[in-house]
C-alpha cells in the first residue's frame, strides 16, 4: 500500500468531488497514474487535508500586502533565501512584501510570484501557531489515514512534506519508504525554525522519524519550494537525495514529480 499527501491549492479536488472522502480518492486515482500503471488505485491512498487549511475567501488571495504578518514574513525569508538583494530583504519592521513580490516576479516570472503569496498564505495557516486547531487536524487526517491504511511508502508533496513530518513524529508509524517531493522543510526561518515534533522531540529535528526505514527527497533544480535543494544539509535524517530536472513550468507539480525514474525505482524497491 502507497499513501499520498498533498501540498498546497488543492481545494479544486473538493470543489469537483463534492466530500473531502471523494476528493481523497480523486488526488489518490492521479497520483497513482502518474506513478505508474503497475499502481492501482486498489494499492494507492491519498490524506487530504486541504480543506482543513481553507479560511473561506479568494478575495485578494495573491495580494502580498493582504498576508498575515507571520505570513508576510514567510515570504521575507523565502525571497532573502532566494538570494533577494539587501535593498529588498531589509526593513522588516516595515515589511515591504510588495517589493520583495516585485522582485520574485523579475526575477522567477509572474507565475512564481502568485505561487509563493498563495503558499505563504496556506502554509502560514499551517505553520504559524504549533497548537493551532487547523495544524492538529491536518496531523490527525495523515495519522488517521497511515493507522488506517498501514502503507509501506508514504509521498509527501510540498507542504505535506511538512505535515508528515511532524505527524511522524508527534505519532510514529511504521514505514519502509517516506519520500518527500518539492520540500520546503529546510526553508529558513519560514519553516524549519516553526517546525513542531511535540513534546522532547525538538532537539532531533533534523533526523530521520522514528519508524521510518528509509527516507529520500527529491527536488527539481529549478523549484523555488525546495530551498534548501539540498536538504540533507538540514536533515542528515535523509538517506538518499536526487536532483532531478522537471522543466520550467512544471518545476513543483507532484504528477511530474511521480513520473520521474528516481522515485518510481525508489517505490519498486519496496514490492
Amino acid at each position: 500500500m502507497i499513501v499520498g499527501v498533498h501540498g498546497i491549492r488543492c481545494l479544486r479536488y473538493l470543489a469537483r468531488a463534492g466530500s473531502p472522502e471523494l476528493a481523497a480518492r480523486a488526488l489518490a486515482d492521479e497520483w497513482a497514474s502518474a506513478l505508474g500503471a503497475s499502481y492501482s488505485s486498489r494499492v494507492f491512498e491519498a490524506a487530504y487535508y486541504a480543506h482543513l487549511l481553507d479560511l473561506g475567501t479568494s478575495q485578494g488571495e495573491d495580494d502580498p500586502e493582504l498576508l498575515s504578518r507571520p505570513g508576510q514574513e514567510m515570504l521575507m525569508d523565502w525571497v532573502s533565501a532566494l538570494g533577494a538583494p539587501a535593498e529588498v530583504t531589509m526593513g522588516r519592521t516595515t515589511l515591504p512584501v510588495r517589493q520583495a513580490a516585485e522582485w520574485l516576479a523579475s526575477r522567477h516570472g509572474g507565475m512564481a510570484r502568485r505561487f509563493v503569496v498563495l503558499f505563504c498564505r496556506e502554509a502560514d495557516t499551517y505553520v504559524a501557531d504549533p497548537g493551532s486547531p487547523r495544524r492538529q487536524q491536518a496531523r490527525a487526517e495523515l495519522n488517521r489515514v497511515l493507522e488506517l491504511h498501514r502503507p509501506r511508502v508514504l509521498l509527501a508533496h510540498s507542504l505535506g512534506s511538512v505535515v508528515a513530518y511532524e505527524a511522524l513524529w508527534h505519532q510514529p508509524t511504521e514505514l519502509d519508504l517516506l519520500i518527500t517531493l518539492g520540500s520546503p522543510l529546510g526553508l529558513p526561518g519560514a519553516v524549519y525554525d516553526r517546525l513542531s515534533l511535540g513534546d522532547g522531540n525538538d532537539a532531533r529535528k533534523g533526523e530521520r522519524p522514528p519508524g521510518v526505514r528509509r527516507w529520500v527527497n527529491v527536488a527539481d533544480i529549478g523549484d523555488i519550494v525546495a530551498i534548501p535543494r539540498d536538504l540533507p544539509t538540514r536533515f542528515p535524517g535523509i538517506d538518499a537525495h536526487h536532483e532531478v530536472s522537471l522543466g520550467l513550468v512544471a518545476s513543483h507539480k507532484a504528477t511530474r514529480y511521480l513520473g520521474v525514474p528516481e522515485v518510481a525505482a525508489e517505490v519498486a524497491a519496496c514490492f
